[in-house]
């Protein structure tokens, strides 16, 4: 587990870079992955903006809603590194991107889906808010057996 900050995108990066980014959203567009690859975010951020994050796999069967953690995979855009489509040899076969539709950007990162995944995950971190952990004293003594 890593610690990045909401207001520095960059340590974001460090803990989730581009590569890692890339290969989960191509291993995500297969059709019959029973794994999602990403990012899971495993605290709220302090004072100071610091939260815990660390790249992580849930299997597809898991409940999306969880109290104590929230994980946020990549998907890939028809028009985005490519696609994986069945050829007609019945193995997925990667084929060349289509062009992206000529549209008006409305953000700086608009046109990089990495840059977006980033700041989905830092309004994901700053929207977090799982319960306080139980006391420490309720988790001392016997518990049968």
């Amino acid at each position: 587990m890593q610690t990045a900050n909401i207001h520095d995108p960059l340590s974001i990066e460090s803990v989730y870079p581009r590569s890692a980014f890339d290969s989960d959203a191509r291993q995500n567009a297969r059709d019959k992955e029973t794994v999602e690859h990403g990012v899971m975010i495993l605290s709220m951020p302090d004072a100071d903006g610091n939260f815990s994050l660390k790249p992580s796999q849930r299997h597809v069967g898991e409940p999306e809603a969880t109290t104590h953690s929230i994980f946020l995979s990549p998907r890939l855009e028809s028009s985005e590194y490519g696609a994986l489509t069945p050829s007609d040899t019945g193995y997925d076969a990667p084929i060349e991107p289509a062009e992206t539709p000529e549209t008006p950007e409305t953000s700086e990162t608009s046109g990089d889906p990495y840059r977006s995944f980033v700041e989905s995950l830092i309004e994901a971190a700053r929207g977090a808010d799982f319960p306080p952990p139980p006391p420490v004293e309720s988790l001392k003594g016997f518990r049968g057996g």
